[in-house]
């Protein structure tokens, strides 16, 4: 049975077109925002782990790259905590594109450039099936049962973006893309990476690739910052000075 108080936040979310979510306003209309995105909201527990994570990481001036962007939440609060960071996204979903503007509007962020497109190893240029979801936050490269429509949205190469942009720090959360992204990849220009890993869709064997990968350029993890799937690295020397 639901609890009162998860009864209480939704009538609440009903009269609101917005819910302030650690100082941040996030739009809450629109079929892409179900109930338990609402609830997590609410509750003060939507990517808690990112977003405490990425705020410990992050520095005065960074250049930060997110793939995989949901609401748009942990890198609004990035760029509002850190003004002079230089925050580029890149997000899959279609439909989440206009809502994600509308959040940076609304809380006067614009040290964000946001694309719609998908980050992939090689070229880029070509467009790429994108699975939705009737959850915006299943949506996937990887076909499921949960699978309500699929969209085809133009590639960016990651390499090229990586050497183009160079960011500090990289955020994933891409739903079982992880592998493909980065498993193999040298990381070695990043100082911290931010990742969420999908073992429901990967395997075992591709999180020790990603592993690996991270270990290669020196990124270790940090503990402290690691909860759930979520797991922040950190190069080793910043780990020894820390």
């Amino acid at each position: 049975m639901m609890s009162l108080t998860r009864t209480v936040r939704r009538l609440r979310a009903k009269t609101m077109s917005t819910v302030n979510y650690r100082g941040l306003d996030v739009p809450i209309t629109g079929p892409h925002i179900i109930k338990n995105i609402i609830d997590e909201l609410m509750a003060g527990r939507y990517e808690l782990p990112e977003i405490e994570a990425l705020s410990r990481l992050m520095r005065p001036g960074d250049r930060v790259l997110e793939a995989g962007v949901g609401l748009g939440v942990v890198s609004g609060l990035a760029a509002r905590a850190v003004p002079d960071a230089q925050i580029e996204c890149f997000e899959a979903n279609p439909e989440l594109i206009d809502p994600i503007r509308e959040l940076h509007a609304l809380n006067g962020l614009t040290n964000i450039t946001l694309h719609n497109a998908i980050l992939v190893r090689g070229p880029g240029g070509e467009s790429r099936d994108f699975h939705l979801h009737r959850s915006f936050a299943e949506g996937s490269l990887i076909q499921t049962s949960g699978t309500v429509r699929t969209v085809q949205v133009p590639t960016v190469s990651f390499e090229e973006k990586l050497a183009g942009f160079a960011p500090d720090i990289l955020v994933v959360d891409i739903e079982g893309g992880e592998d493909e992204l980065l498993s193999g990849l040298d990381l070695s220009g990043l100082r911290a990476l931010v990742l969420e890993l999908h073992p429901a869709v990967i395997s075992r064997a591709a999180e020790a690739r990603i592993h690996a990968a991270c270990l290669a350029a020196g990124l270790y993890p940090r503990v402290e910052l690691c909860s759930a799937n979520v797991v922040a690295f950190e190069t080793v020397d910043e780990v020894l000075e820390g």
